[in-house]
């Protein structure tokens, strides 16, 4: 993944949902086939759900998240 044309979210903090929104949709942008992606860690589970809820949406069992402490760090499937 590094040498792709955009910047991995980072696994040693929470990252904004506007961060993690530009991410998706910069992914989204290279028109790949759907798989599981690092979403990063969010602030609380809300930020999550918000984050799925960028187009494109996550349906059902696109989406799993971990409580870690005040971290949640998520995946989605897009």
């Amino acid at each position: 993944m590094g040498s792709e044309d955009y910047e991995e979210l980072p696994a040693d903090r929470a990252v904004t949902l506007e961060e993690a929104a530009d991410h998706k949709r910069r992914v989204v942008a290279r028109n790949e086939p759907k798989k599981w992606r690092w979403a990063g860690n969010s602030g609380d589970p809300y930020q999550v759900a918000a984050l799925a809820n960028q187009d494109p949406p996550q349906v059902a069992g696109e989406v799993v998240f971990v409580i870690q402490g005040d971290l949640y760090p998520s995946w989605l499937f897009y």
